[in-house]
């Protein structure tokens, strides 16, 4: 039977709805996680249990992230090396990881709103976290190694709390003579392994990669100046029916020398593929989605502590807001609302958010900041863009003498800089953003020079970033921005890649003034094209 005229129509339609959803929404996707076990907050309660009188559960050592944080991204690989590592560890230890970017906005959630990456210890004994692997801890040159050692070795120190008498690391035994080591070892020991060395961590690694036998064969360790054995390394021993203990030397050069992790092991994220249907301009739902992951998922952070650096940031935002009138409206009743708070907690923070305030955030929405996947561009490249837009919304205004006398050219740039130190969870980011602009008090004179400034430190990280391939969408190369494509007079020179290396500052200044100025009564933006030309199409096939 031939199809009928309604239900192609029907099907055009379905497949045009089709085609908008998937060119509006931002791909969530989790990071292919294999070897490390991937938590979420369904299953954080059932994997991770406090023990009892009469079970004992594992330590968990997890890896804290943000799936758009490139260097969380970085990290990915060692930790999937990490986990490779410690697949036999299971007993004691369990490799874990969390995506603090899926958390709640809710207060107290598992996350405690910290820079990231950063990997946390959870104690079944105590049912809470212990001090992770901190930001003091790091620098640019510490490894998967580095961290690993540094869990077992904490291990160590708080044994007793984590695992009570469980933890299967025993200190160090003395026996003088083979007699002794028989009145040591437990007479219902048959077999045993003597650990010689004075390195406590690679005999807790040694322990942990035999964590499957060592209720059967247990391992002691010697300190290297004992009086039993001369040389550092492993011994067997047995006991005989007649309760003789004997000893055989084994092969233990590989054991006992520093342990290197699996650097084959290829990040999954290398690998994903996808392809951008971004717009190539920002629009206002760029800079709308900028504002509603700050306020719902930022700016609660470190209330109430933290209300007067809340309180600077709305005013700014404010004064210099260049997205949609509807957020433009809803930060003037925030703006007056936080005026009357002297103290503001996270709950009173949200509350107004979701239920004081009579205007309705819209949804997450990235038109030139989608991507083609989840890890890239999204949030940060939107944060960009509403910078961008704030210095050239106070440039534009300077220009209409509608600027306070007490605005100084600087001023949004060093709230920027604030916000990003207090709120923004990359660590290496904030770093790098922070001193970076550490000196702009003393280098901006003019509100131009502010625009031009900001736009300069962002091709700077583009250039630091271009060719880190965690963070670097293919459909959007980290290029010199403009390209002389798509501003040609703003270019005075280029290398023999067709990059820029010089520009005209007086023209690419009024490039940028035009390229961030997103006036919401300009045309139709990409989506409200979309949603009118399916409209208008549903009109025609319904009364064609």
């Amino acid at each position: 039977m031939a199809m009928s005229k309604t239900c192609l129509n029907l099907l055009i339609i379905h497949f045009i709805v089709f085609l908008l959803i998937q060119s509006t929404t931002q791909d969530q996707q989790t990071w292919p996680w294999i070897k490390t076990n991937y938590l979420t907050r369904s299953n954080w309660s059932s994997l991770l249990i406090p023990n009892t009188n009469n079970e004992q559960h594992s330590v968990w050592f997890i890896f804290h992230y943000l799936n758009y944080c490139g260097y969380c991204k970085k990290a990915e690989p060692g930790w999937e090396a990490v986990a490779q590592y410690a697949l036999n560890w299971t007993k004691y230890i369990q490799i874990g990881a969390y995506d603090c970017n899926s958390e709640s906005t809710s207060a107290g959630d598992i996350c405690q709103d910290e820079k990231y990456p950063k990997w946390r210890i959870y104690c079944p004994l105590t049912n809470k976290t212990q001090l992770g692997f901190d930001s003091e801890q790091r620098t640019n040159q510490t490894t998967p190694e580095d961290i690993l050692n540094w869990l077992v070795t904490k291990l160590n120190q708080i044994a007793e709390q984590c695992y009570g008498n469980s933890w299967p690391i025993e200190n160090a035994i003395e026996p003088n003579t083979k007699d002794d080591l028989n009145n040591i070892i437990p007479k219902n020991i048959t077999k045993f392994k003597l650990f010689v060395s004075d390195d406590i961590l690679l005999y807790t690694l040694y322990v942990l990669n035999n964590s499957n036998t060592i209720q059967t064969e247990p391992i002691y360790r010697l300190a290297m100046n004992n009086k039993l054995i001369e040389n550092s390394g492993i011994l067997k021993g047995t006991r005989d029916t007649n309760g003789q203990i004997f000893l055989q030397t084994r092969d233990s050069n590989e054991a006992i020398k520093p342990f290197v992790l699996d650097k084959n092991i290829v990040s999954n994220l290398e690998t994903t593929n996808g392809t951008s249907t971004a717009a190539k301009r920002p629009t206002l739902s760029d800079i709308d989605s900028a504002t509603v992951w700050i306020i719902n998922r930022d700016l609660r952070r470190g209330l109430p502590s933290s209300t007067e650096n809340v309180k600077a940031w709305i005013n700014t935002l404010y004064n210099f807001y260049p997205g949609s009138t509807t957020m433009k409206d809803f930060l003037y009743d925030l703006n007056e609302f936080l005026k009357n708070q002297t103290e503001l907690s996270s709950k009173d923070f949200q509350n107004y958010v979701n239920s004081t305030s009579t205007i309705k955030l819209p949804s997450l929405k990235f038109d030139h900041c989608y991507a083609s996947d989840s890890s890239r561009r999204g949030y940060p490249c939107t944060l960009w863009i509403l910078f961008h837009s704030m210095t050239v919304k106070q440039a534009r205004l300077a220009e209409q003498n509608a600027l306070s006398s007490n605005v100084k050219p600087f001023d949004v740039i060093v709230s920027i800089r604030e916000f990003i130190n207090h709120y923004f969870l990359c660590e290496e980011c904030v770093t790098h953003f922070v001193n970076m602009t550490s000196n702009v008090e003393n280098e901006i004179n003019s509100y131009d020079e502010s625009v031009l400034y900001l736009w300069r430190c962002h091709n700077s990280v583009n250039k630091r970033l271009r060719y880190e391939n965690y963070t670097n969408d293919p459909d959007w190369p980290k290029v010199p921005f403009p390209t002389k494509q798509q501003c040609n007079q703003c270019v005075q020179q280029t290398d023999e890649n067709g990059d820029v290396i010089e520009y005209n500052s007086k023209e690419t200044y009024q490039f940028l003034k035009e390229f961030y100025y997103l006036n919401h009564s300009k045309g139709i933006d990409k989506s409200n094209r979309m949603l009118l030309f399916l409209i208008i199409l549903i009109n025609i096939l319904i009364f064609k």
